[in-house]
């Protein structure tokens, strides 16, 4: 005997809530395959977590001091790997070093005060630099002037061309015209305090550039006064020694660190720019747009490919360096890195499985809020903006130290000043051109679509080859593959071709058939009752009847039996039309697709 089908229809009704779970785990899983697919932050952390916990001893002191910034943890062992509480490492105190720790303890609510004066005691004074005191009359005439500082003084006359001569009066060595425009300050006399007057209105401020070199840096500071009235000048150039000599590099840091503690370090910021050319590994653009609000076309500008900055050899450790300035601020290229940190994400979260480098980009662009602080007003949620507080002085605002989220930047109340293109020497593009062999950067009139181009050209960019065989097959040309990739034979101009190791990962195709399950489960449930006389006309259609005759129906006569006390009564039914035998339908696809559903649900 043929077993029969069952109904889809009595599937649902005996099989409601099997159906209800396997809805209800469908939808679970996929949520969690798209959002873990989406959320490169959520997967990093997890991994850095998971390498971290319960390993902190047996971590390098930088590795420590990140995941203390990253993710709060290695606090005891970052204090004591510190020598008294003021350095980092103890067995070899660096600048470096002790400024990370510091912004890595201060996230956690830790007293720093010790590190901070340790690092103040290294100043010294910078000899790298000449310096030159310039003085300008306002209003284009002759005015005489005179410079005192302790121990002498010296007279001069501005002319109308704005040269310089000396004048009978003054004596001592700390001053001398230099190129006609301005006076050379003897290195002798960097920390003297230099007062000047003149009888006309002036301005003066302080001009100075690396030995050997023709590049020019003004300060930042310019003080205008009107006739007889007299101004203050002094030398600032400053550093940080390692040992016997200045650290560039641990410069940058203490300053970067000091400066977000507090501390005044404008006299820093003359070295760090001056000596910027030579230390360009160090991406120094990123601290002095920090420290000045100046350097952000340059550090924009240096970005690789639209994707990254690779200045030491570290994509990752420099794209960290290069956005820490942006934190809780947005901008494209930052959008453009963490597309590209996306693509090239470990399957284990990381990035190459680095702990200090994972590490320092979730601070740098994923930052989290510290549980312990006890501020709880949002900067960007109360409607205020994040920037550096040099840029918030030149936006004319006041920093407001009761909101959090800005992390190294301050909270503003004023909005921050983005320059125009054309002032950061840029073209605007359309939006249908690229910029050829320059950079694009933000600006305060790029809208509609335009882009500013900053040291190239506005036109269309043709679809370039891969520079590689491996590279046209989604790998990396470099010395040594990581654990997370596998050499691969295809062929690099130099090094090794290192292609991402296959996950199992979730196939999309899979995915969407889930989906689609899930959909149609969800119709089953809600509209159960139509779909039960739907199913019902399929199997049971109705079909066609024959044409009738005339006159209407036939009946048989009435019967002639008749009825006894107790007797079923049977009616009498009128002949109908016969109704042809329908043919079995062929299977549908809905019932296809229960049919797995209920294999699903056993």
């Amino acid at each position: 005997m043929k077993k029969r089908r069952q109904s889809p229809t009595i599937f649902f009704k005996k099989n409601r809530k099997g159906v209800f779970f396997v809805f209800l785990f469908v939808l679970i899983l996929s949520t969690f395959f798209v959002t873990a697919a989406n959320e490169t932050d959520a997967k990093a952390y997890a991994c850095l977590e998971s390498k971290v916990a319960d390993k902190c001893s047996i971590l390098s002191s930088e590795e420590k001091i990140f995941s203390l910034l990253a993710i709060d943890r290695c606090k005891t062992e970052v204090l004591s790997d510190a020598r008294n509480e003021e350095c980092w490492p103890k067995a070899d105190c660096k600048i470096k070093t002790t400024a990370q720790a510091i912004l890595a303890l201060n996230h956690v609510n830790a007293d720093t005060v010790k590190a901070e004066n340790w690092i103040l005691g290294k100043t010294s004074d910078s000899s790298d630099l000449d310096w030159f005191l310039q003085v300008d009359q306002a209003d284009l005439e002759e005015t005489t002037c005179t410079a005192t500082y302790p121990g002498g003084s010296y007279s001069f006359k501005i002319n109308e061309n704005k040269t310089i001569t000396r004048t009978s009066g003054g004596s001592g060595s700390c001053l001398s015209i230099y190129n006609k425009y301005w006076l050379k300050i003897a290195l002798t006399c960097y920390n003297l305090e230099f007062k000047i007057s003149c009888e006309e209105d002036f301005l003066t401020s302080l001009l100075y550039k690396k030995k050997a070199s023709d590049i020019f840096h003004v300060s930042q500071k310019t003080t205008s006064v009107s006739g007889e009235g007299t101004t203050t000048e002094k030398v600032g150039s400053s550093c940080f020694k390692d040992g016997s000599s200045c650290s560039y590099e641990g410069t940058l840091w203490a300053s970067f660190v000091l400066k977000y503690r507090k501390h005044d370090v404008s006299a820093y910021v003359p070295y760090l720019t001056a000596m910027a050319d030579e230390n360009s590994k160090y991406i120094p653009e990123s601290f002095l747009y920090y420290l000045t609000n100046n350097f952000r076309t340059e550090l924009l500008a240096r970005q690789s490919e639209s994707d990254w900055w690779s200045a030491s050899g570290d994509k990752f450790y420099d794209t960290a360096v290069a956005l820490l300035p942006f934190q809780g601020e947005s901008a494209s290229e930052k959008t453009d890195s963490i597309d590209w940190l996306s693509e090239v994400q470990g399957t284990d979260g990381c990035w190459l499985g680095n702990i200090r480098n994972t590490a320092f980009l979730l601070y740098s662009i994923w930052p989290k809020k510290t549980a312990t602080t006890s501020i709880t007003k949002d900067c960007e949620d109360s409607g205020y903006d994040c920037m550096s507080s040099a840029a918030c002085a030149d936006a004319s605002g006041t920093i407001l130290t009761d909101y959090t989220g800005c992390f190294t930047n301050v909270c503003c109340n004023k909005p921050k000043i983005l320059e125009t293109c054309s002032q950061q020497d840029g073209k605007l593009c359309n939006s249908d051109e690229d910029c050829l062999g320059g950079s694009t950067v933000s600006s305060s009139d790029a809208k509609n679509g335009k882009s500013c181009c900053i040291d190239g050209t506005c036109g269309i960019q043709e679809e370039k080859e891969p520079t590689s065989e491996c590279e046209s097959y989604g790998g990396y040309c470099k010395s040594s593959c990581s654990t997370e990739e596998d050499y691969s034979s295809y062929s690099c101009s130099t090094g090794n071709c290192c292609i991402q190791k296959s996950s199992p990962g979730v196939n999309v195709l899979v995915i969407v058939i889930l989906s689609i399950l899930i959909v149609l489960v969800a119709i089953g449930i809600v509209f159960r009752k139509k779909l039960r006389m739907f199913f019902s006309k399929l199997k049971f259609g109705k079909g066609k009847a024959k044409p009738q005759s005339p006159g209407g129906p036939r009946f048989f006569p009435p019967s002639s039996q008749r009825v006894y006390p107790g007797a079923i009564q049977r009616r009498i039914i009128p002949q109908q039309a016969q109704v042809p035998v329908k043919r079995p339908q062929k299977k549908s696809e809905a019932d296809d697709i229960l049919k797995k559903l209920k294999e699903i649900g056993k």
